[in-house]
């Protein structure tokens, strides 16, 4: 029989893997747009910022007009706020919704995937590889089997074009560390979660310039 999971909505998946030692990106969940609140997190998280639909029911946010980008005033966010929850109720009637999640949108850097998926017969298996729009493309992915050890970490970023990308890219080099932390965190959190199915953290974002790598879109799925 299968096993019945349950996936964690972003917010709750930001604090599961951020337990981890993975950043991910700030976030505020808005419950209205009173003018107030919106100065409150436009403070907070500075612009541009993103918004989307935060529901447990709502899975394919963009399809359903529920995501907008770079966002660049308190003005603009109201409208999104209204634009995302019309959308909301028209496209997915019945899904109960949280509330909206307003994300700082991140600058550019190199992308990465990483995640977890459950092997049937190994159990929980830890992928990293090219992230963004190339993970489909080129499917250059490298797994292991958890629990991993640093030296497991290093061989499965020399397997990927990760490798070229830590030694320099267009004069800008990243640095290898960050990958390796990420997976290893990854790695004890599933051991201490042997109820994690899934985890899928694309883009993790590195620079090349100091800023600490920083998760964008992160989800968890929970054997229930």
């Amino acid at each position: 029989t299968e096993m019945s999971s349950k996936a964690l909505n972003e917010l709750e998946s930001a604090r599961l893997l951020s337990s981890a030692g993975i950043q991910l990106v700030s976030s505020v969940v808005l419950t209205d747009c009173s003018d107030t609140i919106l100065k409150e997190t436009a403070d907070k998280l500075g612009f541009p910022v993103v918004m989307k639909i935060l529901s447990d029911d709502i899975l394919h946010k963009t399809d359903m007009g529920c995501v907008q980008l770079n966002i660049r005033s308190v003005e603009d966010m109201d409208k999104a706020y209204r634009t995302i929850m019309t959308n909301a109720h028209k496209n997915a009637p019945d899904a109960k919704i949280q509330g909206i999640l307003v994300q700082q949108m991140l600058p550019q850097g190199f992308e990465i995937l990483l995640g977890v998926s459950t092997d049937p017969q190994f159990g929980q298996v830890i992928m990293v590889g090219l992230g963004g729009i190339y993970v489909e493309l080129l499917k250059a992915v490298s797994m292991r089997v958890v629990p991993i050890e640093r030296e497991d970490a290093q061989q499965m970023i020399d397997e990927t074009p990760l490798k070229k990308a830590c030694e320099g890219l267009r004069g800008v080099q990243y640095n290898r560390e960050e990958i390796v932390e990420a997976l290893l965190g990854l790695s004890r959190l599933c051991q201490e979660h042997p109820e994690i199915a899934e985890v899928d953290i694309n883009p993790y974002i590195l620079y090349g310039d100091g800023r600490k790598a920083t998760g964008v879109d992160a989800m968890v799925v929970l054997n229930a």
